[in-house]
């Protein structure tokens, strides 16, 4: 089953289950992934030495214990008293045995005895430090485990000093014995707690190296991966065969990707050589019967003084079709010269003013009182602004054209020139029901129109190729609503100033 498929389906139905994954980043993905291995490892490392040392200290507690044992039954005939009749508790002499527990221990080990069932106290070897050591096994082994048979090792903090216990049985001439083993291992802790924060030290050190080093490597690994997205980003219609990935020089991941893009932009530029070659003779096919038409009529409106006003009007309409698929036409090849990178931008000085003029002129027809331009700035016959003048020209008629389209007939369309230091501004104002602000970029790309426009006949090519002709001359396009109603296209080119 298709995972994203089902996601998309839940969601179409009002669903809240989305199965897409976000987007991630590979870098952070291994840096991670690296600090992840690094911290596990040396984790388990001290984990390790946590556990290691307490297992060997207990395991040579337990040896010492069963030593101990092994040895007490080899000599339970030699610690009976002299005068004893029957094996029992009081005929252990307590003097042999102390000696006997006093070889085994030392001064941070002591090996003690208790009769089972017997209030009697411990019996105690004679050596430097097991008074101590017995005081803390009267003290918290004989309370706190004095109905265990056996237990321990435990270990016990008393005054930031460490005791293990443990606890077993020894059976004696038939009776049974409860044998200790207490031990200081307060230095044996602090050498492990020291090497503990060595290695919690080495592992912080480690990972700011390891960090460190994983950064340069998948920098320096991700390079190719980076050039050859540059390379992608750059490629344009008009640059196809100018961009191609060399398989030899990269890297064994990359070589069947550079191979599939090589193939895609061979794809890709056949089909736009063909698209560009179709759009070329379709263009230059129109145009002639176009011109014709245009030509026709226009010479019939000019002896039409046998004709009716119906007939004349009929003509008008005609012409002024005629002319709009004329101008849609030049529009649709001028986007495809443009995207293939075969059309041709200059910059040169050109008047605002006689550009201005030049266009109310072109563009009055049948709307000569509802074109007019409105001087804006100071000296406004002196203002001079850097593009190509007939590209300028094209991008102000294809405005007015859009400003006829919505605005009402009683209302006018004004042309105006607004000047800063740097820029000059070339503007066309409507009285119709203004751009919705979400669609105040939408409007500029290709094949889209507004939301409010859908009862207006249009292509969305005209805005497109006035935002593609003002980008090409370093300038900006884009519209704003007036305050009292209406739209202003803006055109903003960069100022010249003369000599």
């Amino acid at each position: 089953m298709d995972i994203n498929r089902l996601g998309k389906s839940l969601n179409a139905r009002g669903g809240w289950i989305n199965f897409r994954r976000p987007p991630y980043s590979i870098r952070r993905v291994i840096e991670r992934t690296s600090l992840m291995a690094v911290g596990l490892g040396y984790g388990l490392l001290l984990l390790f030495n946590l556990q290691l040392p307490a297992e060997q200290r207990r395991q040579a507690q337990r040896e010492d214990l069963n030593d101990a044992k092994a040895i007490l039954r080899q000599s339970k005939d030699l610690i009976l008293r002299a005068d004893s009749v029957s094996a029992s508790e009081n005929s252990i002499d307590t003097l042999l045995l102390k000696r006997l527990l006093s070889d085994f221990s030392s001064f941070d080990l002591l090996i003690s005895m208790h009769p089972k069932g017997f209030e009697a106290g411990f019996v105690i070897p004679d050596v430097r430090g097991g008074i101590g050591l017995g005081k803390v096994l009267a003290s918290y082994g004989l309370q706190k485990y004095q109905g265990d048979s056996r237990y321990g090792p435990v270990l016990i903090d008393i005054d930031s000093a460490y005791y293990s216990i443990i606890k077993d049985q020894v059976d004696l001439h038939g009776n049974d014995w409860n044998i200790y083993l207490v031990q200081d291992v307060s230095r044996q802790i602090r050498q492990q707690n020291i090497l503990t924060i060595i290695l919690f030290l080495a592992a912080l050190l480690a990972s700011m190296v390891t960090l460190s080093l994983t950064r340069t490597g998948i920098r320096r690994g991700l390079e190719p991966l980076q050039r050859f997205g540059g390379v992608i980003e750059s490629v344009s219609s008009g640059s196809l065969d100018d961009h191609r990935c060399d398989p030899k020089y990269e890297p064994l991941e990359l070589k069947p990707l550079a191979g599939s893009f090589n193939a895609l932009l061979d794809h890709l530029a056949d089909s736009w050589n063909r698209q560009r070659k179709f759009a070329n003779a379709l263009s230059h096919e129109l145009r002639t019967p176009i011109t014709l038409i245009i030509g026709y009529t226009s010479r019939v409106l000019r002896r039409s003084g046998n004709l009716s006003e119906d007939q004349r009007h009929q003509l008008t309409i005609i012409d002024d079709e005629t002319r709009r698929l004329g101008r849609l036409i030049t529009d649709l090849l001028d986007i495809a010269r443009e995207e293939s990178g075969a059309l041709v931008i200059t910059s040169e000085p050109f008047s605002a003013f006689e550009t201005l003029e030049q266009v109310l002129l072109l563009n009055q027809g049948d709307h000569e009182t509802r074109l007019k331009i409105q001087s804006s700035s100071h000296g406004f016959d002196q203002i001079w602004a850097l593009g190509d003048h007939d590209r300028v020209v094209q991008c102000l008629s294809n405005l007015i054209e859009n400003a006829f389209k919505y605005s009402p007939e009683e209302k006018r369309v004004e042309l105006s020139c607004v000047s800063t230091h740097e820029h000059v501004r070339l503007q066309v104002r409507d009285h119709g029901p203004g751009v919705p602000e979400a669609d105040q970029e939408l409007i500029f790309q290709q094949f889209q129109r507004g939301s409010n426009t859908a009862q207006q006949p249009g292509s969305g090519v005209g805005l497109a190729l006035v935002y593609s002709l003002v980008k090409r001359m370093g300038g900006r396009v884009w519209v704003e609503n007036a305050a009292d109603g209406g739209a202003i296209f803006v055109i903003e080119l960069q100022r010249f100033q003369p000599a």
